[in-house]
């Protein structure tokens, strides 16, 4: 049994969409109200949900691709702007945190951990859901794509997050669901924890060394302990064979 503040120092990062919160219904609702406004057809989740992380103009051009249907960029652009007008408007209709992640988080910060958020969300739009939600006031940082030179999987971004919770890279923790917070990771040097119930994609052959968490009940102060001792070893292991 782990102390009480065994996670004391330990600082770990969590992606937004596909990993706290699953967006997808609003996001997609989002996209599907841009299209009709454009005369266009709907889209089934399963056509755009991959690139959710991509942000909204990747979703409307895979939703135009979807329906072989080219627009002029300018057009694009006029989507786009529908798209975030009616979904700031609508950002938590059914949105919401996976089963488990809200008592995940008591059982971190009550061990002494320190949570932030490192999103490629829009920094507005991450802080509305995370306040409509009731999950804001969990986090010592939430940093927007927009909040930061360059966006993951820049693993600046997720060392900004760190600095904004005021605490050290060099005992942190990144959670996520697709390759790019993957890639993020190893850039900043730190385990990864991949949450396959997200919106992905994934590599088979990860970049750096990978955790699966299956479900959020699994995301205990033991975990979070074993992965961070479990990381230290290896990467102690990989300097020695250099």
């Amino acid at each position: 049994m782990a102390s009480t503040r065994a996670l004391d120092g330990l600082t770990i990062v969590f992606d937004l969409d596909g990993t706290l919160v699953d967006t997808a219904p609003d996001l997609i609702g989002a996209l599907n109200h841009t299209l009709t406004t454009s005369g266009l057809g709907t889209v089934p989740d399963i056509a755009v949900s991959e690139l959710i992380g991509s942000g909204a103009k990747a979703m409307i051009k895979a939703g135009l691709a979807h329906q072989n249907a080219e627009l002029p960029d300018d057009h694009i652009d006029d989507m786009f702007t529908t798209f975030l007008d009616f979904y700031i408007e609508n950002i938590a209709i059914d949105s919401r945190p996976y089963e488990g992640c809200e008592a995940a988080l008591s059982r971190l910060t009550s061990a002494g951990a320190t949570l932030a958020v490192c999103t490629n969300k829009r920094q507005n739009l991450a802080d509305t859901l995370l306040l409509k939600l009731g999950l804001a006031d969990r986090f010592e940082a939430i940093v927007g794509a927009d909040s930061v030179p360059n966006r993951k999987p820049d693993p600046g971004h997720i060392s900004e997050a760190i600095r904004r919770a005021g605490r050290s890279q060099s005992d942190a923790i990144m959670v996520g669901d697709s390759l790019t917070d993957e890639r993020a990771a190893h850039g900043a040097g730190l385990p990864f924890i991949l949450c396959p119930f997200g919106y992905g994609p994934v590599d088979e052959t990860p970049p750096g060394h990978r955790f699966v968490l299956k479900r959020y009940a699994d995301l205990t102060v033991e975990m979070a302990l074993q992965i961070t001792e479990a990381y230290a070893a290896t990467v102690s292991r990989d300097t020695s064979d250099v």
